[in-house]
């Protein structure tokens, strides 16, 4: 623009310089010069010009204007958004540059427009005196056809800390078509997010004038987001008919920001108790701002309480609509009794079918103390250290109303027991009805010999056919101290020192079941040594006995006395390795000329074996 600004000023100056030079004092007359700028429709648009002091010509002497306002006025559907504007000081031949912001609309029809000024300035007349004048001039605008576009609707689901959908409709409301749009959908707040991003984009083909085109962006915003409206930046790319590409001007698209979904919970109602599995119900009510889809109440676990069966779905809530729901939960024996605080969530779809969850709504609740509802009578147990035996009792049901289904659990007994099956069904129980239920039971060899505490308890289906369960009912149950699995008694064990031979010991199988794959192995100690120390027995039944054979031998220097030998057994048990404990067997030493006398031998056998006989290690074999 001052480029051409500058040619003018040239020829004008040609022109006068052509005529004789005369010395002038002219008054000040300020007009503009602009280039009729080409205005985009649909959004604010600046409008460069020139105000000039130089009415007629270079060579004139034109007084000085001073205090020059402008004030803009709108023309037909162009609003200026500028206000007066001001110049302190316009000599001659010394041109101010300004700008003016108009919104301009877009469906305005393409044409020709002119933008009214009004222009006060001062200047003095040459008689001593200020003189104040007022004129109007005009800003030459062009508005050229092609495609426009305006926000027709927008449509929100996003709540403050959630996701929802924002869906804008646009219409070209220009005097063309636009080919292959581009849609730029962007924000500059950090509370409002675009998917996973500050900007989003869509495309359309072919957009005709007059058509609404509606685009749907995934929103989120922040938990610092507040309620209210949000402003996007929205910007079109086109090409027109005539193969020129084109951009509209930044359009604003609002987004309103929903509250939070909230949810209240009332009519609460508790049957919890320690120990035990029963119910919380109560009314859930959606006192959010939009609909609640495919809601489910779930119960928020804490150390000492845990929801059963999951939680309870009550469909579609609208705004201020209520429903029921009812969830079991199990109460940890280690819990106190009284008036406790839990809290409950609400699961949920929006309207784009997000998945969401509300806050934890805290709820307060009664808990009673520990009835289970059932007693334990009439125990009776076999079962031994480092053996299988059976637990065999009577369960009753001390409730008042009948429960169906009713399963006996031997709940976690610690290492050293092992219940074959965990559970005994004992089938429904009228009030004060009892049933028989047993347990084979496995206890280890390092488990100790006496009356022990279980806890057993009951899973059951109520009036309702709602699943329950009974708290722990602890039971006393006598565990008695184990049995050799042998019985090793020696067939010969008298030697001489300085001589050897075989070593015969006899072994019975003292269990009440077949072992297999017996393995005996003897230790010696000196004046005892051995050239074969193990033997090997195949399989023997309840109460079978077999002779094993050893090599033995003692040093001629063997004291004439009694020697202890050591013995284990390894052997097999339906699959499981067995380690016996150690069984201490006596070897009678003599001199050349003859030993002790057969009866003594024959004592300290017996009381040697009666010491020696202990209980198996037992060891489960690793697959």
């Amino acid at each position: 623009m001052k480029r051409t600004l500058l040619v003018a000023l040239v020829v004008v100056s040609l022109v006068v310089s052509a005529v004789p030079a005369v010395a002038l004092t002219s008054n000040p007359d300020l007009r503009t010069v602009n280039e009729t700028p080409n205005l985009n429709p649909g959004g604010i648009n600046e409008v460069e010009f020139m105000l000039l002091n130089d009415p007629d010509g270079p060579d004139d002497d034109t007084r000085t204007a001073t205090n020059v306002r402008i004030e803009p006025r709108d023309t037909g559907r162009i609003d200026v958004e500028t206000g007066e504007l001001y110049v302190a000081s316009l000599p001659d031949g010394d041109p101010a540059d300004l700008t003016l912001r108009v919104n301009v609309p877009a469906d305005l029809s393409s044409g020709t427009y002119r933008i009214p000024l009004d222009l006060t300035y001062e200047y003095d007349n040459g008689a001593g005196s200020a003189t104040e004048r007022e004129v109007t001039r005009h800003l030459t605008v062009r508005v050229d056809s092609g495609p426009r576009f305006s926000v027709v609707d927008t449509t929100s689901t996003a709540t403050v800390d959630g996701q929802g959908t924002l869906a804008v409709t646009m219409r070209n409301v220009g005097d063309t078509a636009a080919h292959d749009s581009t849609l730029t959908l962007s924000t500059s707040s950090p509370d409002v997010s675009l998917g996973a991003s500050d900007s989003g984009t869509r495309f359309v083909a072919e957009w005709a004038r007059g058509d609404n085109r509606t685009f749907t962006f995934d929103t989120a915003l922040g938990d610092t987001a507040a309620p209210g409206n949000y402003s996007l930046d929205a910007r079109i790319d086109f090409e027109k008919p005539s193969g020129t590409v084109g951009s509209s001007p930044s359009i604003t698209v609002p987004l309103e920001a929903h509250p939070e979904m909230t949810f209240a919970v009332s009519e609460l109602r508790s049957t919890l108790s320690i120990g035990g599995t029963d119910t919380i119900s109560g009314t859930v009510t959606n006192t959010g701002p939009m609909t609640a889809h495919n809601a489910v109440v779930e119960f928020v676990e804490t150390p000492s309480a845990e929801a059963v069966g999951g939680g309870y779905a009550v469909g579609s809530l609208a705004p201020g609509e209520s429903a029921e729901f009812s969830f079991s939960v199990s109460i940890d024996e280690s819990a106190d009794a009284g008036p406790r605080q839990f809290g409950v969530q609400a699961a949920f779809r929006n309207g784009n079918g997000d998945q969401l969850r509300s806050d934890t709504v805290d709820i307060r609740v009664p808990v009673g103390a520990n009835d289970p509802g059932f007693e334990i009578r009439n125990v009776e147990s076999t079962l031994r250290v480092g053996e299988e035996g059976t637990l065999r009792g009577t369960i009753v049901n001390t409730r008042e109303t009948r429960v169906g289904n009713a399963v006996v659990n031997f709940d976690d007994p610690g290492p050293t027991v092992t219940p074959v099956e965990n559970s005994v069904a004992v089938g429904g129980l009228d009030p004060g009805e009892a049933a028989n239920f047993s347990f084979d039971v496995e206890v280890t060899s390092s488990a100790g010999a006496g009356s022990q505490q279980f806890d057993l308890d009951v899973s059951y289906r109520d009036q309702d056919n709602a699943a329950r369960a009974s708290g722990a009912i602890p039971t006393r149950v006598p565990v008695g101290p184990g049995t050799a699995e042998f019985d090793v008694e020696p067939v010969d064990s008298t030697m001489s020192a300085g001589s050897g031979g075989e070593f015969r010991v006899t072994v019975t199988n003292t269990r009440s079941y077949t072992v297999s794959d017996v393995s005996a192995k003897i230790y010696t100690d000196a004046p005892l040594s051995t050239s074969d120390d193990e033997a090997f027995v195949d399989e023997l039944d309840p109460g079978e006995s077999a002779t094993i054979v050893f090599q033995l031998s003692a040093d001629g220097g063997a004291t004439q006395k009694t020697y202890p030998v050591k013995m284990d057994f390894q052997y097999d048990d339906e699959g499981d390795t067995i380690v016996s404990d150690t069984y201490q067997i006596p070897v009678d030493v003599t001199g050349a000329s003859g030993g002790l006398p057969t009866t003594l031998i024959a004592l300290v056998v017996v009381v040697l074996l009666g010491g020696g006989i202990g209980g198996g290690l037992y060891y489960r074999r690793q697959g």
